[in-house]
């Protein structure tokens, strides 16, 4: 794996997470005053309170999900052509794709709420939130459980945990 991509993830998310600290409020961000109980505000037009960050949601949640599929891969020590590193950039384009879906899907709810495609019993967004992006980072799990001895925590790593405790005690 390469040395710098991990410290590139992490400045473009700095980057982009601060142009979204940076990006001014939309008007009724928060909501509006509701009709009978006038100190609790309702959500409003969702297009006038997302579509401003959707893009930046979308690029900060594309580069958080590369960013723990690489740490995933420079913690282990493995290597991009390994069986493990094949792996993990498979699960990680799976996951990144499922999240594209799920934002490009709210972008349409935005954009013609009556038009809403359903994804079975839920709208397509939601449905891309429970059934993707709720099961889809057990891959994760399984590769790293799956690798656990082999890759993440061998025979070398164990003597050099006991030869460093016993140095330190």
């Amino acid at each position: 794996m390469t040395r710098c991509l991990i410290p590139l993830l992490l400045v473009a998310s700095w980057t982009v997470t601060l142009s979204i600290l940076l990006s001014p409020e939309p008007v009724s961000g928060f909501g509006i005053p509701h009709d009978v109980v006038p100190k609790m505000e309702q959500g409003n037009d969702g297009a006038l309170r997302h579509e401003h960050t959707l893009l930046l949601g979308w690029m900060f949640g594309v580069l958080l999900i590369a960013t723990f599929g690489g740490l995933i891969g420079w913690g282990s020590g493995t290597r991009w052509s390994s069986l493990m590193g094949g792996l993990l950039i498979t699960t990680i384009l799976i996951v990144e794709g499922v999240f594209s879906a799920m934002c490009w899907s709210y972008h349409r709810q935005l954009a013609d709420p009556v038009a809403t495609p359903f994804l079975g019993s839920f709208p397509a967004s939601t449905a891309w939130q429970l059934y993707g992006m709720g099961s889809i980072p057990f891959l994760f799990v399984g590769i790293y459980m799956g690798f656990f001895r082999r890759q993440i925590v061998t025979d070398r790593t164990s003597a050099e945990f006991q030869h460093l405790s016993k140095s330190s005690g």
